[in-house]
């Protein structure tokens, strides 16, 4: 395309006629609508896009090589010698149905789920090249339909509302911190005169994906949004807001959602929703809400509902039967399946393999008994289904498989294995059969005792067989299988580090493809199993960790191209059980900063440039190692920590953390606390306020913070509102108050009767002399503090 432009600006220095010279541009353009018309066309594929966005920059804004003659008809060189030559009009732009075709293919389904790393040459006037998301590549096509720039036929503005819908599902497809594109496409859609109006189509795409990223915030906002539109809700909508609130964990506001638009009385809570006729789906997804919570009660009246109004369907009894197996209820389950279980005839006319409609609700029911340790009625189970000739597929096996490994029964394993060969699936699919059983066979075998250790060292040995068999029988390990085994291989004792390097070598290369010119690292790259694979460089760290090679995890670690905060909290804890504390600090410095981290290209670079984000596990390994030092220093590095962390990075705590904090600041009661250090317990439990605490752990953990402010010298606590509140919170009890007790010096149970080991920990706290003489601290005496 580039030598027939070059042609044609060279013949055009010739000053032709205008007749001529239309005629050649529409041989041009009929050319190029030959070569867009195969570039966006099915299958989509990101080469073939790719190859169509230059022919278009190529027509409307060609660079071509310097020509012979001076005379160029009006246009002049660029820097470069590089020449302009526009074609004339009309085909110096493009057809409206050509970037019609061009928006379907940039937010086909085939483009917008490949990779998120995928981008595509933009389009643009300037001589710099420019790479962006197939989705910011799709709005700006959008863009030109709007205002009709480079778009031939503008007379025909008039624009479908299915164009910009097309445009926000790209969006909406995108990960949650890329959302804010998806409201410029409703932007220019409210400001462009000609485009049709917002409907309940946008809004209800735009919910899903809020939904999916369970961001309640937004859901409403969206809502609120819609309504201040005047969009009139319709069945859609109203089902996608209902899926919305269960996603985000809000059963009870999708419930009400359910009501109001079901309910016919005049006393609307919520004038916004119509009376709406609920569907299949409305109901199914308000079970799934209760599925998710285990509520068997409820779901088992909304069923009876479901039933009478014609509209159950093999995903209700799907539903139905997790809600049960969450609670625990499986004689229920078995109940709704043996009334329910859909007869499915198979149409092999096709020669398509197709599940059974109840599979999913079955191998529910399998995996809740074996998680339960009921292998006796999970396999039992697996016997029913073949009987009402509902025919297990890969996930079921995958779930027994699993289940029987981790229960060392490994002739019972593979026979089950045999089994799931004998489905004709395609290769790939029974990966993961071998990894649930090469997974269940090296879990939970750690033990450092003889017995437990020969079990685990045959265990690996077991492991690296059915590897050998995977092989043999042309089953490709993935990335899953090679970390499960190198995990395995460095619970070892010693950790056979050099032989989980060993295997990845060779996996490495037994299983690299084959191209033409010999063999492709590339390709090698994108299988991902190689040394530099995040996954597999992880597990090796963590077993150079378990091997006190703190040298080899650090070099295991700057093989990986772009580590992400996994990889690096594997490296830090290495070097915390290695008692290497300096060297994980070091690291952290090192690859933790939030300037880099800031910019475009932290992810570039070599290793030593590179900046990563941390998360709450990565200040919880450094602040527990630093507190365990009890020293002033290192608890004032570790306040110092805990306020970046919250400050600089945003990242609240968990449990675990305030746990963690509370449990080594207080275990060894009230001694020489300065005001730093009050403040810092303080501010810890403040912020343990709001999260999800089982039973009354929190109130446990309040009451031992009392304690400790009662017996510490620092009054600073009374500035404190918070503490101060506290304090009054709790009454001293009558019988410490009289013997001058207070709970800390007890040196008893910090959280009360829990069986956390921060509580084991707490225990080895100091004990009162007089309480010991007594033998009170003794756990069989019933003697119980908090």
């Amino acid at each position: 395309m580039t030598d027939m432009l070059t042609k044609y600006a060279n013949w055009i220095s010739t000053d032709p006629s205008s007749t001529l010279k239309l005629k050649a541009c529409e041989i041009i353009d009929a050319a190029f609508r030959n070569v867009t018309n195969r570039c966006f066309a099915k299958p989509y594929r990101l080469g073939k896009l790719n190859l169509g966005m230059e022919v278009l920059q190529l027509q409307l804004h060609s660079r071509v090589g310097a020509i012979s003659s001076e005379k160029v008809n009006g246009n002049g060189a660029d820097v470069d010698g590089n020449f302009c030559i526009p074609l004339e009009a009309p085909y110096n732009s493009v057809p409206r149905g050509t970037w019609l075709k061009v928006l379907r293919a940039l937010t086909s389904n085939d483009i917008i789920s490949s990779r998120s790393s995928s981008i595509l040459k933009a389009i643009t006037s300037s001589d710099d090249e420019r790479w962006i998301t197939p989705s910011n590549a799709a709005f700006r096509v959008l863009q030109r339909l709007v205002t009709g720039k480079g778009v031939r036929n503008t007379q025909q503005m008039a624009l479908d509302e299915r164009d910009f819908n097309m445009v926000l599902h790209a969006y909406a497809a995108l990960p949650h911190n890329q959302m804010h594109c998806a409201h410029r496409v409703m932007a220019l859609q409210v400001r462009t005169a000609h485009a049709p109006p917002l409907s309940v189509v946008a809004y209800s795409i735009l919910l899903k994906a809020y939904g999916r990223w369970k961001d309640v915030k937004n859901v409403e906002m969206s809502i609120l949004h819609a309504q201040r539109n005047h969009v009139v809700p319709d069945i859609v909508m109203a089902n996608t807001v209902i899926d919305a609130y269960v996603n985000c964990g809000d059963v009870d506001k999708a419930r009400e959602i359910f009501q109001i638009m079901t309910d016919e009385s005049d006393a609307k809570g919520d004038a916004y929703w119509p009376l709406l006729r609920p569907n299949s789906r409305t109901f199914n997804t308000i079970l799934k809400g209760m599925a998710e919570t285990g509520d068997v009660s409820e779901s088992m009246k909304l069923s009876k509902v479901i039933e009478s109004k014609g509209l159950w369907d093999h995903v209700t009894t799907n539903t139905l039967v997790k809600a049960a197996v969450t609670a625990g209820e499986f004689e229920t389950a078995e109940d709704v399946l043996s009334m329910h279980t859909t007869s499915f005839s198979v149409d092999t006319a096709n020669g398509r393999h197709m599940n059974h409609p109840n599979i999913e609700a079955y191998t529910e029911l399998i995996n809740g008994y074996a998680k339960a340790g009921r292998l006796d009625k999970a396999l039992g189970m697996l016997q029913l289904m073949r009987k009402r000739e509902v025919e297990p597929n890969e996930y079921t096996y995958t779930c027994i498989v699993g289940a029987l490994a981790r229960s060392n029964k490994i002739r019972q394993a593979k026979k089950m294995i045999e089994y799931a060969l004998n489905l004709n699936l395609p290769r790939k699919k029974l990966t993961p059969i071998y990894n649930a059983f090469i997974s269940g066979l090296l879990s939970d075998n750690e033990s450092d005792n003889t017995e437990g250790q020969s079990s685990q060292a045959a265990n690996v040995v077991e492991a690296l067989s059915m590897l050998q068999d995977m092989q043999d029988l042309n089953i490709r390990p993935n990335v899953v299988t090679v970390s499960v085994v190198i995990d395995g291989l460095g619970r070892c004792n010693p950790p056979r580090c050099d032989d989980a390097r060993g295997l990845v070598q060779h996996l490495e290369f037994t299983l690299r493809p084959k191209s033409r010119t010999g063999y492709s690292h590339s390709d090698v790259s994108a299988r991902g199993i190689s040394l530099s694979n995040k996954k597999i460089a992880t597990a090796l760290i963590r077993a150079y960790g378990r091997g006190n090679d703190v040298e080899s995890a650090i070099t295991a670690f700057r093989r990986i191209a772009v580590p992400d905060a996994v990889a690096l909290n594997t490296l830090i804890d290495a070097c915390c059980r290695c008692d290497q504390l300096k060297v994980a600090l070091e690291l952290f410095g090192k690859y933790v900063s939030f300037e880099r981290w800031g910019t475009d290209n932290h992810t570039k670079g070599n290793a030593d440039d590179i900046a990563i984000r941390p998360d709450v596990v990565t200040y919880t390994t450094l602040i527990s190692s630093l507190l365990q030092l009890k020293s002033k220093s290192a608890t004032k590095r570790a306040i110092r920590m805990y306020r970046d962390m919250k400050q600089t990075w945003m990242i609240s705590p968990d449990t675990f953390l305030v746990d963690t904090i509370l449990s080594t600041m207080i275990s060894s009661g009230p001694v020489a606390f300065n005001d730093d250090e009050i403040r810092f317990i303080l501010t810890v439990l403040r912020d343990g306020e709001c999260l999800d605490w089982e039973g009354r752990q929190y109130e446990r953990r309040k009451r031992a913070v009392r304690a400790i402010l009662v017996g510490c010298s620092s009054e600073v606590w009374k500035n404190d509102e918070f503490a101060y509140g506290l304090m009054n919170e709790y009454p001293q009890d009558p019988l410490f108050k009289k013997k001058g007790w207070n709970e800390i010096d007890s040196g008893f149970r910090l959280w009360g009767s829990s069986d956390d080991k921060f509580a084991e920990q707490a225990e080895k706290a100091s004990v009162d002399s007089f309480l010991a003489s007594k033998g009170w601290n003794d756990m069989d005496s019933g003697f119980r503090i908090l």
